[in-house]
């Protein structure tokens, strides 16, 4: 595992706040489970301005920050309450890999926990992990670069500081103070916001070398579409992600558009929906 300053276990949570953490694993996936959860939160420190070093999953850590990141906030007090539908599709895709490693990217990386997760996964099943991790927050990919280096996924992943769009240039990002995976690109700046480099999608892949995708997440708050239009229209059929997890909720038309590029649907809910690729048989 990889060195980090300080060390891992450094922001430990205590033992009252590791045993309600204990508790809120097992609440159910359901209303009750939810508002039983926002209870717990702020007596398991999720509330506390501070890191938390847990383990995520089965043998990923993690520097959790809960207090200003909704994901964060989920994996650090109920990790199964976290996009259950869309972890066990990746899952389904690493289990189908065979040969060499599982490819992944990751478009709005965050702090890194879907590649954690596949990461974690790909472990269990012998399989290797490549990952591509997009992320334009310098916060958030601070963050990334820890858990990264905690797993050893230094060298595995590559990191971009660019925001994918539909071309390069520069933009501005609306950082959310309050919670971090909802900032979204600007349509005009504004007092506050950060100037990021804007990259497509199959530049920063060209760049990182992949020669396929095996699944692909995006989470760019409503800018999905800008980033997938011309990358189906220029990319060629070798990096076309065997599966798509991606956020719908802004733009419900994403699903029109997927399919379009020879997509068929696995699962939709109100936030995500997830896509397997037709001309895909696993190898």
């Amino acid at each position: 595992m990889g060195e980090v300053d300080p060390p891992f276990g450094s922001y430990a949570p205590s033992a009252a706040q590791a045993r309600i953490r204990r508790i809120a694993a097992r609440l159910p996936y359901n209303y009750l489970g939810r508002k039983i959860a926002s209870v717990l939160l702020g007596p398991a420190g999720g509330r506390d301005r501070r890191p938390f070093d847990v383990e995520a999953f089965e043998h990923a850590r993690a520097r959790l920050h809960p207090y200003d990141n909704i994901c964060e906030k989920r994996v650090y007090l109920t990790p199964h309450h976290w996009d259950p539908d869309e972890r066990a599709a990746l899952a389904d895709a690493i289990a189908e890999r065979k040969g060499d490693a599982f490819v992944f990217v990751d478009v709005g990386a965050n702090v890194g926990l879907y590649t954690l997760f596949a990461h974690s996964t790909a472990e269990r099943a012998g399989v290797g992990l490549r990952a591509v991790c997009i992320e334009p927050d310098p916060e958030l990919r601070s963050r990334l670069r820890v858990n990264l280096s905690l797993n050893g996924l230094t060298e595995a992943a590559a990191v971009f500081s660019a925001a994918a769009g539909a071309s390069n240039r520069t933009g501005s990002l609306r950082v959310n103070q309050d919670s971090r995976g909802q900032s979204r690109i600007s349509t005009g700046e504004r007092k506050g916001d950060v100037k990021v480099d804007m990259r497509t999608l199959l530049s920063m892949l060209e760049e990182a070398g992949v020669a396929r995708i095996d699944a692909m997440k995006l989470d760019i708050e409503g800018h999905e579409r800008a980033v997938l239009e011309p990358f189906f229209a220029d990319a060629p059929d070798a990096l076309r992600p065997r599966r798509i997890i991606v956020e719908t909720s802004h733009d419900p038309s994403l699903r029109d558009l997927i399919i379009g590029a020879d997509y068929e649907a696995e699962f939709g809910n109100t936030l995500n929906a997830i896509f397997r690729d037709t001309r895909f048989s696993a190898d």
